[in-house]
């Protein structure tokens, strides 16, 4: 008895521990059934979710476009424009159809103009989001309202409606200035200036057009301080030039049938209007080459007074070609012109250690206007082109005391200029008669170019890693005055070659020909035998350039226009000069190659 409550208590237990077993079982399955469910339905989940999202991806996108310009206010600036330009066709409508004067509904247009404009005001003042909408249709509309009354219906004068203009332009200007926006400056210069060409195309009052584009070009200055806007700048450059073409073009359709002292000053005025735009581009340029249009000096302050005097010179000289002036009164204007250039040219490169930004630009633009206006300031050419020689060597004497490798690359310029200007004029003017005066002119700037280009090799530039000490790397420019000197040098010599040849009663055209030829091949065969002889790369490639031009005498001129013995001894000459430049290469390459072979057997060792 005692035995069966104890095996019975055994039992119980391992019932107990089984049933304990099981309950522990089905709960870890179950928890891991949960987690499985669990899993499944977020993937659902997610693959549910992913789908929607691929669908907006694709289905919606006019959605997201709809919202962006919600965002982007342009939805009510264009409800804004659409009110205003239905209240401007409605007044256009009355002024049509009689219900209100043509002249007064003009004026009632130019004071709803006025009124869009003053709103654009006060609405950049309050941060506006329509503000541009209203600044910019006050410009269209009042450009559109002043040509059409003056055009078409005449109620407007012309001098009133160039101030409109103008006025616009600077309305425009002023509200850029005191709220910091760019956008009514462009909108202003644009409108004021293609609203002036229309005002009486084809036939413009150019004296009143060019202070309009004079003022837009001082306006568009000024809105690159608020933004960079160069497009905007090189835009009505480019609209003044086209302006001053088409002046010249009506200038002379109008000289063809009248005389210039019967024209009117709105067709001759072009040289004061001519002064008037160039020193509002000198005013720009200097502005901003000393950093007062904005802290990046830009390209087109810089080269603006190179453009300057070209497009001045051309205008001028057309203007002279038609009677309106004499070449002696502009020749002298235009010199003090050149020096006021050379004097900017001076303080600016006085105004820093190695010289301002602009430096280079204006000096090189004095110069050119001085080559362009002393021969018909002094009246003799020759003169004009020395003097433009020694301006050369003064500048690169300069460009030594003031670092600049701006300046000693203009000299060598305007020395190259002096000299071609010289042959330029001998060769058209001397024909096959040759004088002493061309061979003392020629002698001289020979001279002048010679001391320039020995001078040179004496005050090497300083090094820079800038893109213009890039260019002239190792002073390369310095073989340009020496070309420029063998040139005046060959003109001299040809001078005396035709005094020879008169003196022994030869001087014909195929004897003075050949002769030329043979001075030019002798020319070439010395300085070869320089080069090798002192090592200097620049006289050798300079020889092989002037070998060249021999070879383009002897082949292109004097195959053709010589017989006899002149033209046997021009080939020959030119033969013995090919051989001795390819005795000269030779050793050259010889030379070259047996360094590099010591080098190599040096490193070897």
């Amino acid at each position: 008895m005692v035995d069966q409550p104890t095996e019975l208590e055994k039992r119980v237990v391992d019932l107990e521990a089984q049933v304990a077993s099981l309950v522990a079982s089905v709960n870890e399955l179950q928890i891991i059934r949960e987690q499985t469910t669990s899993k499944s339905l977020t993937d659902k989940s997610a693959t549910k979710e992913k789908a929607p999202r691929k669908i907006l991806a694709k289905g919606e996108t006019s959605e997201e476009i709809l919202s962006w310009v919600d965002k982007s206010y342009i939805l009510s600036r264009v409800a804004t424009t659409s009110f205003i330009v239905a209240v401007a066709l409605a007044l256009r409508t009355a002024s049509d159809n009689g219900i209100v004067d043509l002249q007064l509904g003009s004026f009632i247009g130019m004071l709803y103009a006025l009124g869009l404009l003053v709103y654009g005001w006060f609405a950049y003042k309050e941060k506006s989001i329509q503000a541009p909408v209203f600044t910019l249709w006050g410009v269209i509309v009042m450009c559109s309202v002043v040509v059409e009354a003056h055009r078409v219906f005449a109620t407007v004068p012309t001098e009133m409606a160039y101030v409109a203009m103008a006025v616009t332009g600077l309305v425009a200007t002023v509200i850029s200035r005191n709220h910091h926006v760019a956008l009514p400056v462009f909108v202003g210069t644009l409108g004021m200036s293609f609203g002036s060409f229309a005002l009486n195309y084809p036939s413009p009052v150019f004296p009143y057009l060019v202070i309009i584009l004079g003022l837009a070009n001082i306006f568009a200055t000024y809105a690159t301080r608020l933004l960079r806007a160069s497009w905007l700048r090189w835009l009505l450059l480019v609209l003044t030039l086209f302006m001053i073409q088409i002046w010249d073009l009506k200038l002379s359709i109008y000289l063809s049938k009248m005389s210039p002292a019967s024209l009117e000053f709105s067709v001759r005025g072009l040289l004061p209007s001519i002064a008037f735009l160039g020193m509002v581009f000198v005013g720009i340029a200097l502005l901003g080459v000393l950093g007062k249009v904005q802290e990046k000096i830009s390209k087109f302050d810089v080269g603006l007074p190179i453009i300057n005097v070209c497009w001045i010179y051309l205008a001028a000289s057309y203007a002279i070609g038609q009677g309106l002036t004499t070449p002696f009164i502009f020749g002298w204007a235009a010199m003090i012109a050149a020096l006021a250039h050379l004097g900017i040219a001076w303080w600016l490169a006085h105004r820093a250690e190695k010289g301002a930004l602009g430096t280079t630009s204006f000096a090189l633009a004095g110069g050119l206007l001085l080559a362009f206006a002393a021969p018909m300031a002094i009246g003799h050419a020759v003169i004009a082109t020395a003097l433009v020689a020694v301006l050369a060597v003064g500048m690169a004497w300069v460009s030594v005391r003031r670092s600049s490798i701006g300046l000693r690359l203009s000299s060598y310029l305007l020395q190259l200029y002096a000299c071609s200007a010289l042959v330029g004029l001998l060769w058209t003017t001397d024909g096959t008669k040759p004088s002493i005066v061309s061979a003392l002119s020629s002698g001289l700037l020979a001279i002048i170019a010679f001391l320039h280009y020995f001078w040179a090799r004496r005050h090497p530039p300083v090094t820079g890693e800038t893109f213009i000490n890039k260019l002239n790397k190792n002073d390369r420019g310095a073989s340009l005055l020496l070309i420029a000197a063998l040139t005046s040098g060959f003109f001299t010599m040809r001078v005396g070659l035709y005094q020879v040849l008169d003196f022994l009663h030869t001087a014909t055209h195929s004897a003075f020909g050949g002769a030329q030829s043979v001075l030019i091949n002798v020319t070439a065969a010395v300085l070869l035998w320089l080069s090798l002889m002192r090592r200097n790369k620049e006289l050798r490639n300079v020889a092989i350039v002037i070998t060249v031009i021999g070879a383009g005498k002897v082949f292109l001129m004097d195959m053709v226009q010589l017989k006899g013995m002149p033209l046997m001894i021009s080939v020959f000459t030119f033969g013995l000069v090919a051989a001795l430049a390819s005795f000269v290469l030779g050793r050259w390459n010889k030379s070259v190659d047996s360094g590099t072979k010591s080098t190599v057997d040096q490193g070897s060792s």
